[in-house]
């Protein structure tokens, strides 16, 4: 399976999210032939008390490892990407209401859930390759010889958000202990 001749043959291309969706959707078929094929190869255990588990088998195959973390690793940043328009919003309602402690309190605690959460990681995931990033690096860990690099512009929103929340929530700890 020749599944990333399209991020090898590329020279160092820099990736839009548009590109990553349409290969996704390439191989969504192969991803799930591949989970269903290994998910058949479980081991099921029956226990006295009745209770059935499912057990991978003991010398589970690293076959298609590589493509399976390039798959989960591409679709993980492609669901990242579907907040961009929310965090432009909450961009604009930044705007509108910074010089309002009491609003910016209300602002951070509104999106704490996505702040600390689900985006945590995401300017080190994906931007801590360089003091100077230019655009968001996807580490692949079995793929060593692929460096996945996507547009910055892509997650312009994103990257706003977060640098103005981190400071706000991290840095400024505008929100009370209680609160948080």
């Amino acid at each position: 399976m020749n599944f990333n001749s399209f991020f090898l043959n590329a020279n160092n291309k820099i990736f839009n999210i548009q590109e990553i969706k349409w290969w996704l959707l390439k191989y969504t078929d192969i991803y799930n032939q591949i989970i269903t094929l290994k998910k058949n190869k479980y081991v099921t255990v029956s226990l006295n008390d009745g209770k059935i588990l499912k057990l991978p088998p003991l010398n589970e195959s690293t076959e298609y490892i590589e493509f399976l973390d390039l798959y989960k690793r591409l679709e993980n940043i492609s669901e990242l990407h579907k907040y961009e328009n929310y965090f432009e919003e909450q961009i604009n309602e930044y705007c509108n209401i910074k010089k309002s402690n009491y609003e910016l309190k209300k602002w951070v605690a509104k999106s704490e859930d996505l702040g600390t959460n689900n985006f945590v990681l995401f300017l080190i995931d994906y931007l801590d390759y360089s003091a100077n990033p230019k655009h968001l690096n996807v580490y692949l860990p079995y793929s060593k010889e692929l460096d996945l690099y996507i547009d910055r512009k892509d997650f312009k929103n994103t990257i706003e958000f977060l640098e103005i929340f981190n400071e706000l929530y991290w840095i400024q700890e505008i929100l009370p202990k209680n609160q948080k």
